[in-house]
C-alpha cells in the first residue's frame, strides 16, 4: 500500500507547489529492521518529523516508542535485581535487556531499587566500618565490592570520613624522620624491609625519603662505579682471558651490569662471536657431524666454540637428533655432587667440568633431587610474598624500582610476580587503557579541539602512547595542532 502525502512547500518558483512523497509500509519496516534510529529513518526519507508520524498513522504502523515500552514491561524485576546483586555493570545489563541507559534508571525507579544507583550505598558507610576494612589491609577493589561502592566513591569517603589508610599514616610519620636516622640504618647494612619496619613506614615511603634527602644507596654507588669503567679497561680485561665472573669481581659489578656495559660499548665477546658463528651453521652440517659420532667437546673444537652450552642451544634451535651418554635423561647424577657444585658455584663452567652435563640438565636434575639453587630460591621467594600487600603498594603508586628494593627482587622476578598473580601495576593499567582506545574515539577527541594533554588525561595515557596510537590508526598528525 502506497500513500501520497503533501509535504512541506519548497519555494523554488514565484508560486508555491506541494512536494508529493510515495513511501510504502515495507520500506519503513525494512529501515526499522536494519537497526537504525527513528531520526536516521526520517533523514533517509527526506521528510519532516511531523510528516513522518502522520505517514505512520496513515499506514497503520505502530510508533517504535510504543513497541519499546511494551518490551520494557516484559522485563522481570527478579531478573533485573539478580543482575544488580551479582554486580553486573550498567552496560552489561543494558546489553542483556536491549535497553538504553535512560531506561535502566527508569526501571530502578519503577522497581524501587534506588539503592543500586552508583554512590547510593555511600550513605550507609560509617567511619567505623570503613576504618575496620582498611585496617584489615584488604585491596581497595575488595573493600568496594563489600560496600557496593565504586573506587571513586571509596576515595571520596576516605577523605570525607578522615580514614587513616596505610598511605596516610606513612605520610604523617614521614615528617618526623630525619636524614641522619635513615643514613645510620642503611650504614648498619639492614635491609629496606627491616628499615621500614623500624621507622614504621611503608617501603615506597622509605624510597621517596631516600630520594628527597639524596642519600647515596647501593644503586647510586653502582651507577657511579659503571660511569668510571671505560671501554678500554673492559676490553683489556676480556682480552686477558679472564672469565666473566672474575671480571665482575674485579670491577665490583654484577653479571647484568657486565652485559649492559658490553652492549653499551659494542664489544665483541666470545659469546657474541659464538652467536654470530651459530647463525652460519646449517642443520644438515651439524646433523652430519653428530651422526659421525663427534662429542660435544669435539664439536666445540670444530666450530671454535669456547662454551659447550652453545652446542646445546644449536641442538635445540635446529632440532638436531642426538643421543649422547651425558644427556640428562640417560645419566644419573648423585645428589651430593649436585650440592657440591651449588655450594662451590663460580660460573656455569662448573657444570660441564664437574658433572659433564648441560646447564639445562643441571637445573632439571637439581629439581628432581630437591637441591636448592639460585633459581629455585627465587621461586620460593616469589611464593612467600604477600600478594595483597604488593597490590596495595601498586595502587598507591609504588614504582618497579621501589617494589624490587622492598622485597629484594630483580626486575625479571618483579615481572614474573606480576604475570603469575595477574597484579595490576600503573604501567599495566595504562597499557590496558591504550588497548581499548578506538580510532573513532581518538578522532572524535581530536576534532573536539582538545589539546593533546587534555586528551591524554581523559584517556589516562601518556603523550608518547597518544602519538603511537595516531600513527597506528593512520591519523594525520597535523590534526592534533589546533
Amino acid at each position: 500500500m502506497n500513500i501520497t502525502i503533501n509535504s512541506s512547500y519548497i519555494n523554488t518558483n514565484p508560486s508555491f507547489a506541494a512536494r508529493k512523497i510515495n513511501i510504502s509500509k515495507d520500506q519503513i519496516l525494512q529501515l526499522r529492521e536494519s537497526g537504525i534510529s527513528e531520526k536516521k529513518i526520517i533523514e533517509n526519507l527526506g521528510i519532516s518529523t511531523a510528516t513522518y508520524y502522520k505517514h505512520l498513522k496513515a499506514l497503520g504502523i505502530e510508533k517504535r516508542l510504543s513497541i519499546y515500552n511494551d518490551e520494557l514491561s516484559k522485563i522481570s524485576k527478579d531478573k533485573f535485581e539478580e543482575m544488580l546483586k551479582n554486580h553486573f555493570t550498567i552496560n552489561e545489563i543494558c546489553k542483556f535487556f536491549k535497553i538504553t541507559t535512560t531506561a535502566y534508571y527508569n526501571l530502578l525507579e519503577k522497581f524501587n531499587l534506588r539503592q543500586y544507583i552508583l554512590g547510593a550505598n555511600s550513605k550507609k558507610v560509617t567511619k567505623e566500618l570503613l576504618q575496620e576494612l582498611v585496617d584489615m589491609e584488604l585491596p581497595i577493589k575488595e573493600i568496594c565490592e563489600r560496600l557496593s561502592i565504586s573506587e571513586p566513591v571509596y576515595y571520596v569517603l576516605v577523605k570525607k570520613l578522615d580514614i587513616q589508610t596505610l598511605y596516610r599514616k606513612n605520610k604523617m610519620r614521614t615528617s618526623e624522620i630525619t636524614k641522619e636516622e635513615i643514613t645510620k640504618l642503611i650504614e648498619s647494612e639492614k635491609t629496606y624491609p627491616e628499615i621500614s619496619k623500624i621507622l614504621g613506614i611503608s617501603q615506597p615511603t622509605l624510597q621517596r625519603l631516600i630520594g628527597k634527602f639524596k642519600i647515596e644507596t647501593q644503586i647510586m654507588k653502582t651507577k657511579s662505579t659503571l660511569e668510571n669503567i671505560t671501554k678500554e679497561k673492559l676490553e683489556n680485561l676480556i682480552k686477558s682471558g679472564k672469565k666473566v665472573d672474575e671480571i665482575c669481581k674485579e670491577l665490583n659489578i654484577s653479571r647484568r651490569n657486565y652485559s649492559t656495559l658490553v652492549n653499551r660499548f659494542g664489544i665483541m665477546t666470545e659469546f657474541r662471536k659464538n652467536k654470530a658463528a651459530m647463525a652460519n651453521i646449517s642443520k644438515e652440517e651439524l646433523q652430519e657431524l653428530v651422526d659421525k659420532g663427534l662429542t660435544v667437546k669435539e664439536l666445540c673444537k670444530h666450530f671454535n666454540f669456547s662454551d659447550p652450552s652453545a652446542i646445546y642451544r644449536l641442538f635445540k634451535k635446529l632440532n638436531i637428533n642426538y643421543n649422547y651418554q651425558h644427556h640428562y635423561k640417560l645419566k644419573e647424577v648423585q645428589k651430593n655432587k649436585l650440592e657440591k657444585v651449588v655450594s662451590d658455584w663460580k660460573s656455569q663452567d662448573d657444570i660441564e667440568e664437574k658433572l659433564n652435563i648441560s646447564p639445562t640438565a643441571f637445573y632439571i636434575k637439581t629439581k628432581e633431587a630437591k637441591v636448592d639453587t639460585v633459581m629455585s630460591n627465587s621461586i620460593k621467594k616469589l611464593n612467600s610474598i604477600n600478594i595483597k600487600e604488593v597490590q596495595q603498594y601498586l595502587d598507591e603508586g609504588a614504582t618497579t624500582q621501589e617494589i624490587c628494593e622492598m622485597y629484594d627482587l630483580t626486575t625479571n622476578m618483579y615481572h614474573s610476580l606480576l604475570r603469575k598473580y595477574n597484579l595490576q601495576s600503573s604501567g599495566k593499567k595504562v597499557f590496558d587503557n591504550a588497548k581499548k582506545i578506538t580510532k573513532e574515539q581518538l578522532e572524535q577527541l581530536i576534532n573536539s579541539k582538545k589539546s593533546v594533554n587534555e586528551i591524554c588525561k581523559e584517556l589516562n595515557i601518556s603523550n608518547n602512547t597518544f602519538y603511537k596510537k595516531i600513527e597506528q590508526f593512520g591519523i594525520d598528525r597535523k590534526k592534533t595542532h589546533h
